[in-house]
């Protein structure tokens, strides 16, 4: 029996392998809020009780991948200078923009993040849920991608609004937050994590054009990923929506696994990533994982793995990062029909990368 990393590495880099591996994406708020704590008052107590929930949060559903900073995106925001708030329950949200103009990215450091006493609580957590792991379950983080930071950190509506009337000030926006996703992310990567995730919804296809997706989202995608590429990561992107007119493109970014959204048909997914990159996802968060019935979420397990194809470099996993408030229960039998999956098709078939 191969333990949770090997077979979410052997997905990744599609090879063959027995069995089909699951896991959840991010979902720590999922995980601190089952404690009945807030993501602000987690951040208060010790680094082990982080580790501890999440620990206990990520096992108890046997999901491939534990997350830490997964909730927190918007805390860089904070640690930039910026307003945040926290929810009683969810994740915080960013108040009111930071920048007026690009220019005023001059007056900031992207290190200034490895400062932040919140988030180095983060880094702390990270490294002890590496040593509780033990390599069993791979560590992963994840953060907003440079399109949806800057969208943040300068408003979405300026930002829409400047690539078409001042495209350079984009490009100045848009490298401060390549810089500022890198630092925030190394710390993770220094502390143990191996799986590097970027979010990047507002580079949906419900939210920007193929040819605004290609000339301003995916070159500092690219940047990214290329620099991150020989630390031996397993580099993972989720752009929420319908991303189907730009899944070629999303195969060229350097990504090595595409987390999908329900919204897109895996069969098209199949097609445009085979013996490219690895994908995942295609669940509905809400109305399978959350409010879906035992069979319900049965059916859902089955026809993603079959319509993922024979072809490997599949990862069942919700097409989102769940509600905080669904049931434990929900993702235990996504984890069991999946188990059983794999028992069941061992001695039938092996699943070629």
């Amino acid at each position: 029996m191969m333990s949770h990393t090997e077979t979410i590495l052997r997905a990744v880099n599609r090879e063959p392998t027995e069995q089909v591996p699951f896991a959840l994406l991010s979902s720590g708020a999922w995980a601190i809020n089952r404690n009945d704590v807030t993501l602000q008052r987690a951040l208060e107590l010790p680094a082990e009780t982080m580790a501890d929930w999440l620990y206990e949060g990520y096992t108890l559903v046997d999901s491939g991948i534990s997350w830490v900073g997964s909730g927190y995106n918007n805390i860089v925001v904070k640690a930039v200078g910026g307003k945040i708030k926290f929810r009683r329950k969810g994740t915080p949200d960013v108040v009111e923009p930071l920048f007026a103009t690009a220019d005023d990215t001059d007056a900031i450091d992207p290190a200034s993040v490895l400062r932040d006493p919140d988030i180095q609580l983060l880094y702390g957590a990270t490294r002890l849920l590496v040593e509780k792991e033990r390599g069993e379950r791979l560590v992963g983080a994840s953060m907003w991608g440079p399109f949806t930071l800057t969208g943040l950190l300068f408003g979405a509506d300026a930002l829409m609004r400047s690539v078409y009337k001042n495209p350079e000030a984009v490009e100045k926006l848009m490298n401060f937050s390549v810089e500022l996703y890198l630092n925030y992310m190394q710390g993770y990567i220094d502390a143990g994590a191996r799986v590097i995730f970027m979010a990047e919804p507002s580079a949906s296809g419900d939210m920007i054009s193929r040819k605004h997706f290609e000339a301003v989202a995916l070159p500092y995608i690219k940047r990214i990923y290329e620099r991150l590429s020989a630390k031996g990561l397993v580099l993972g992107l989720h752009i929420c929506g319908n991303t189907a007119n730009r899944l070629d493109l999303i195969a060229q970014s350097g990504a090595q696994v595409m987390s999908l959204d329900y919204k897109v048909d895996l069969d098209e997914a199949r097609g445009a990533f085979d013996g490219k990159i690895a994908f995942s996802g295609n669940m509905n968060p809400v109305t399978i994982v959350q409010n879906g019935t035992e069979d319900e979420i049965r059916a859902s397990v089955l026809e993603c793995i079959e319509r993922a194809g024979g072809g490997g470099g599949y990862i069942v996993m919700p097409g989102c990062d769940i509600p905080p408030s669904t049931p434990p229960e929900n993702l235990q039998t996504i984890a069991k029909v999946v188990a059983e999956y794999n028992t069941e098709h061992k001695q039938e078939r092996i699943i070629h990368g």
